[in-house]
Formats: structure tokens, sequence, C-alpha cells
């Protein structure tokens, strides 16, 4: 199960749609502060944690994913990733992609409270009360300025509000560069 949601967080971190060149090197930690992380979840955050990743399956196959993840509580986090948007047909796979995650964890019992915006599309992902050691994950991801990018947070029990995650999206697409 854990699996599971590890792939559609995957999925949410790499999807993406457009086209921009990759000349400079994107800090994913450089699109938001921890005060703000701490702000949206109502705790405080950890140190963030830059990463890099060459993405080996899929539409977005041997693109460097830049990520930036803050813990924040006992056992949450929350995380920004960047990754130059595909485009085409690989635009279309990523869009299936992430339906067929997000279906599969449906048919298990999750739920999913799911809120379009004009840029984004945001989820908040529930377990079913079987899955006891399973996170609640609101995730928001969207498409700007030829990137794909994709903020979430993942914790024991509590859910964050779409809103709040949305509002941090929204404060990283500012910062692209």
């Amino acid at each position: 199960m854990q699996r599971q949601i590890g792939a559609v967080l995957g999925i949410l971190i790499a999807f993406a749609w457009s086209d921009v060149a990759a000349q400079k090197k994107m800090h994913a930690c450089s699109l938001l502060t921890s005060n703000e992380v701490s702000d949206a979840v109502g705790e405080k955050a950890g140190r963030s944690q830059e990463s890099d990743v060459v993405i080996t399956e899929g539409p977005s196959k041997g693109e460097t994913m830049g990520g930036c993840m803050w813990a924040v509580g006992d056992q949450g986090m929350v995380s920004v990733s960047v990754v130059r948007a595909p485009k085409g047909s690989q635009h279309e796979a990523s869009l299936a992609q992430l339906n067929q995650a997000f279906d599969a964890l449906k048919a298990q019992g999750w739920k999913e409270e799911r809120k379009d915006f004009s840029n984004a599309r945001c989820s908040i992902m529930t377990p079913p009360s079987s899955e006891t050691n399973a996170p609640i994950s609101t995730g928001c991801i969207a498409e700007a300025k030829g990137m794909g990018i994709s903020v979430g947070s993942v914790s024991g029990k509590k859910k964050v509000a779409i809103e709040k995650v949305k509002a941090l999206l929204d404060g990283a697409i500012g910062r692209l560069r």
C-alpha cells in the first residue's frame, strides 16, 4: 500500500506538460521557505533537503527532477518537485499514468477529495480505515513556465487543506525562473 502511495507521489512529482530549455540547474529548495511550509501545515518544518533524481521510467524518462523536502512533525513531510515538462504524446502519457495511479488507490478503498483550479489539479488522498499505518496526502500539480511542478504534504492522520497546499504551489510557481 505504501508503495502505491509512493507511486502516486512519484507521478505527482514527475508529472508535467510543456517545453523549456534546461541550461541552468533549478534549485527546488529556493521555491519555498521553511516558514511558508510551517505556516501551511501548522507545524514547524525542519531543515530543507535538496535532491536531484534522474527519472528512469515513464514519459519523463531521462529528465532530471529537482526536489526539496522538509520534515514536519513526527512522521510528516512537505515536498516540492520540478522537472522539465514533457510535450505532445508524452504529455498525454503522463496524464494517463497519473489517472491510473489514482484509480488504483480508489479501487482499494482510498478516498479522493479533488479540486481542480485553472492552473492546477489538487487532491487529498485518505486511506481506508483498514490501512492503519498509511499516511494522508495532499498534493497539487501544475505546469508553469515550461516546468511541471508539484507540492505535496504527507502526514500520519492530519489532513492538510487543499487550499494550503495550493498556496504553497502558487508561491513556488512565483519563484520559478
